[in-house]
This record gives C-alpha cells, structure tokens and sequence, in this order.
C-alpha cells in the first residue's frame, strides 16, 4: 500500500481529481511514490495507491495547520481573492477505514481516495479558523499571497477538489466523519 495524495489524480488545476487519473509527469514530489509503485506493479508485486486530501479531526488538519500558525501570527485569518479555490477533505476515521478495505480488497494497482467532502471553499475555511482564533477574517490580493503565506502560498491558492465516487462504487467504503469546518469549530485553539 502506497499513500499519495489526490492532487495525483487532478487532470488541472480546478478540476475534479479522480482516482483513474494518473499524471506521470505531475510536478508535485508526491508522484515519486506512484511512479514507484508502478515500477513494484511491474515487478509483479501487488501495490495499491490510497491519495489522501485535507486528512482531518478536531487536533490536525493537515495543511490546514501551518495556515492556523500563519494566522496567529500575522493576527488575521486570510484567503486569496474571493477565496472560492477549494480543498478536499477527509476525516481521519474514514481514511483509517479505507486503508483496511484498500488492504483486504488487495486489488494490484487500484487507486483510491479517502476524500469525504469533494470541495470546501478556503474562505470558509479561513472563517472557520477567524472564529476559532477570534480573529478578524481578510482577503489577500492574488500578488500579496507569498508575502502572507510564505512557503504555503502556493496551497493557499490551490484549487483542487477530489472525488471518491469511484472508491465508493469499488470498495463500498462511504465516509460517515465530521465535515472540515465542523473539526474546525470543534477545535480547542488555546491548546
């Protein structure tokens, strides 16, 4: 079992990542580990691909919290534009689950998704995050994103919405966690 993550299966930007897509040539580091599980398929070793999005419960969110960091130190919680790019999203328990289907199913080079929410706007997210840290909530202009986000500009104006509808239909796998911004409310920030 190889993780990845659903930006592997996105044909473009703003597309809906799915899981038969697979771009060899895709930028982000992440394919190296598809392209290493093609070459154990090809060795005739059984190898599946579970992409994982936005993995998340009321303590980690993935990319989420350095945005969370950000946020505390800049003493605003802030978006890119209208903040209409979208993130897919996933609660840790039903990624759990889908790694033991994945697992039992043993299907040699199937890809599945552990994605529960197909797209949550980031400016949701961020007033999600603005009510947690009782922050005021702003918008970034698109040239000013590297300035406030640093590093995680380039995720701050991702836009990449995923599907798990072929995952469902494979495995009979159907996410039952909280929504992202429901884990978010839940959040204890002045841990």
């Amino acid at each position: 079992m190889i993780t990845s993550g659903v930006g592997m299966g996105s044909p473009g930007h703003g597309e809906l990542a799915i899981e038969d897509v697979f771009n060899p040539g895709h930028p982000n580091p992440r394919i190296a580990s598809e392209l290493a599980g093609n070459a154990l398929l090809d060795a005739g070793i059984n190898v599946s691909v579970v992409r994982l999005p936005q993995v998340h419960n009321p303590v980690k969110q993935g990319l989420i919290s350095p945005l969370i960091e950000i946020a505390r130190e800049k003493g605003v919680s802030a978006y890119v534009g209208e903040g209409r790019n979208r993130f897919s999203a996933g609660h840790l328990l039903d990624a759990a689950r889908l790694y033991r289907l994945a697992v039992e199913k043993r299907q040699p080079g199937a890809r599945y998704h552990a994605v529960g929410e197909e797209g949550v706007e980031v400016r949701a997210i961020a007033e999600a995050l603005g009510r947690g840290l009782k922050l005021p909530v702003v918008s970034i202009a698109p040239e000013r994103a590297a300035e406030h986000f640093g590093w995680m500009a380039m995720f701050a104006t991702m836009d990449l919405p995923a599907s798990s509808a072929l995952t469902q239909a494979r495995l009979g796998w159907h996410p039952t966690g909280p929504t992202l911004i429901a884990d978010l409310d839940a959040m204890q920030y002045a841990a």
